[in-house]
């Protein structure tokens, strides 16, 4: 058929008639072929879409580390900014340290620095961060240091109002966030907001280094002295870095 319509032309007045015949055999034909490959490029499609899912998930989950590990850097960065202003205002001889471990319960609080007497570190050293007084070194090694510190319930700090002079002693409650003023009469000049610095008697701290801030003044009937509450103004649950007050030997 193919050779006589290439000769003599006889199919050529057929051909629109035939290709109307021919065409829906060859769809026919073609649609499982064309399924097949339509269903294995939608198969391919779908699983790059499902691995780029995964791999920008992925993307995203380092860059939130990136960004998380950048804000702990900056804000670290500050703290120790803050220390460097503050080591500049302290005329005693300071030694630098890390808090590399803490020693908690209800009501005992010590951390551990990375400064022991092969450092300088003695018994007894006040121990302080940006904003504050923080403790005292208890227990010295050769290479870290165990403090006590002022929020613990066996501490006492001999203190003073700044505005007034009011000398009193300043004791831990086994809370971190609250300390309780000693001894203070109903008349007292004292209140909210007030200022307490380092008295420096007993030659437990050296004077005039900032412990807290009056918090409340509560004079209840029966009670011989008023119930005064103080804020540490050291981070006690979160400074990482700290100075140790060198003082000479004669002194402590």
């Amino acid at each position: 058929m193919i050779f006589l319509d290439a000769r003599s032309g006889f199919f050529t007045p057929l051909r629109p008639y035939l290709s109307f015949l021919v065409t829906p055999i060859q769809v026919v034909v073609n649609a499982p072929q064309q399924a097949i490959s339509w269903g294995m490029e939608h198969l391919a499609s779908r699983e790059y879409l499902v691995s780029e899912n995964q791999r920008l998930n992925q993307d995203v989950l380092v860059l939130r580390s990136r960004l998380q590990k950048l804000d702990s850097l900056r804000a670290e960065n500050v703290r120790l900014r803050e220390l460097l202003d503050a080591s500049q205002q302290v005329e005693a001889k300071i030694i630098m340290a890390e808090v590399i471990g803490f020693d908690q319960n209800a009501y005992s609080h010590k951390i551990m620095i990375d400064k022991g007497f092969s450092s300088g570190a003695y018994i007894g050293q006040s121990v302080l961060d940006a904003t504050g007084v923080m403790g005292q070194i208890v227990e010295a090694g050769a290479y870290n240091s165990r403090v006590l510190l002022i929020a613990d319930a066996s501490h006492f700090v001999p203190v003073q109002l700044s505005r007034t002079g009011l000398r009193s002693i300043l004791r831990g409650t086994g809370d971190l966030k609250r300390l309780a003023l000693m001894n203070v009469p109903h008349s007292a000049d004292i209140k909210k907001g007030d200022v307490l610095t380092t008295s420096g008697l007993d030659d437990r701290f050296p004077s005039d280094y900032p412990v807290g801030v009056v918090k409340s003044v509560a004079n209840i009937p029966g009670k011989p002295y008023a119930d005064v509450e103080v804020v540490p103004l050291a981070q006690l649950e979160r400074s990482r870095h700290v100075m140790l007050i060198d003082v000479p030997e004669s002194q402590r």
